[in-house]
């Protein structure tokens, strides 16, 4: 529970995941950062489905009313009963406490196709509804919703019209939710957190493509795909070409990269927080987007195959439309052209980078006055952010 006696404003995080997936983990991480832009320090509690893999108790295990009547039933059984049962009361009471509530920012509420829709639904339905319920009091952080179908993008629809904004950080997204008022476009977190850096961004690189070192080759990160095309083409391409080290960004749950990564990776992959911290910084190809803008964060030059909207979206927010390819239809040949003209000009890599950058600050600042004007509720949604 909260504290009693704090005088910090109490902020409660809706729908995140788990810290196996580092991009997730990333993710909480830079909402808190936001939050405490607007307002300063404050305390937090978030709401995850793993949060045992968190090992604190701020960390909350999203959970039904009738949690302690089934004892025996797993992780995603109690979660799914959260959508005909409503949340624990340890939640309620948490979002009834809280001075805001806010979505962690992702790409979780979607439903193209039968699976997809339930496991979508058995996490985060629910708390849809709990978000519905305290609206007024409740953001969305920029993430990807849709694609939809039928009768679940109107339910979707009808519980975000009721909660105070919601951001989105591509086109597509936008277009999904078009008609309702309370909806704006934002760059990936992420992408906030970059344009946000203070540091003088590298302006050049070594030539590594062609090193004997596997630490010092381009970095590659993977994972499995929905309808690959010709995905697992290019990656027999690249690990026939020796010419990368291959690492991991997820590695828990329903995004586990580590079997696929070990089936084409000619040595041992190493976690990419540890390639991060590496003195040499070299140019990330990689499949995770949350891969290669951590990587920008970190100051290496990152290629992204994307596979969905988000990908294109924070891509084009950082003026380098050029660098992101289909993951789908990707080439070797097509990924090696781009390292070499990341590698011979990477100033002019930066350069978009550092040119985007005012326009990515002012929407940031949009973004902090809704959360101040969240909690003072007593201003319209209209009068701080535009579309």
């Amino acid at each position: 529970m909260f504290g009693n006696c704090s005088a910090r404003p109490k902020v409660l995080i809706l729908h995140a995941y788990s810290p196996t997936n580092l991009g997730d983990k990333l993710l909480i991480d830079l909402a808190m950062d936001q939050v405490r832009l607007a307002l300063g320090e404050c305390e937090f509690r978030t709401v995850c489905s793993d949060a045992s893999g968190f090992n604190n108790s701020d960390y909350v295990q999203w959970r039904s009313g009738v949690d302690d009547f089934v004892p025996f039933a797993n992780r995603r059984v109690r979660m799914m009963l959260t959508t005909f049962f409503g949340a624990h009361a340890t939640i309620e009471q948490l979002a009834e406490r809280a001075d805001l509530i806010v979505a962690v920012g992702g790409g979780y509420l979607r439903g193209g196709h039968l699976a997809e829709s339930i496991k979508s639904a058995g996490a985060h339905l629910g708390q849809m509804r709990l978000a519905r319920r305290y609206g007024h009091k409740m953001l969305y952080l920029p993430q990807s919703i849709g694609p939809f179908r039928g009768l679940y993008l109107r339910v979707i629809r009808q519980l975000l019209s009721q909660v105070r904004y919601v951001f989105v950080r591509d086109d597509r997204s936008m277009q999904e939710l078009i008609g309702l008022p309370n909806v704006y476009r934002m760059p990936d977190l992420a992408v906030l957190e970059l344009a946000q850096s203070t540091e003088v961004l590298p302006e050049a690189v070594e030539e590594l493509s062609n090193s004997d070192s596997p630490h010092n080759r381009p970095v590659l990160v993977v994972r499995d795909l929905r309808k690959p095309r010709n995905y697992y083409r290019f990656l027999e391409e690249a690990k026939g070409s020796a010419s990368f080290e291959w690492a991991i960004q997820a590695s828990g749950g329903g995004n586990n990269d580590v079997p696929i990564t070990q089936k084409y990776a000619s040595s041992q992959p190493r976690m990419m927080p540890e390639i991060l911290e590496d003195p040499t910084r070299r140019v990330v190809v990689s499949t995770r987007l949350h891969g290669a803008l951590s990587s920008l964060i970190a100051g290496f030059p990152a290629i992204h195959l994307s596979y969905e909207r988000k990908g294109w979206g924070a891509f084009e927010d950082l003026g380098l439309d050029s660098f992101v390819l289909n993951a789908r239809d990707a080439a070797l040949r097509d990924v090696q052209l781009l390292i070499a003209e990341l590698t011979e000009d990477q100033a002019g890599y930066w350069k978009r980078i550092d040119e985007s950058r005012l326009n990515i600050a002012s929407m940031q600042e949009r973004l902090t006055q809704s959360i101040r004007t969240t909690v003072d509720s007593s201003d319209s949604p209209s009068s701080v952010a535009s579309k």
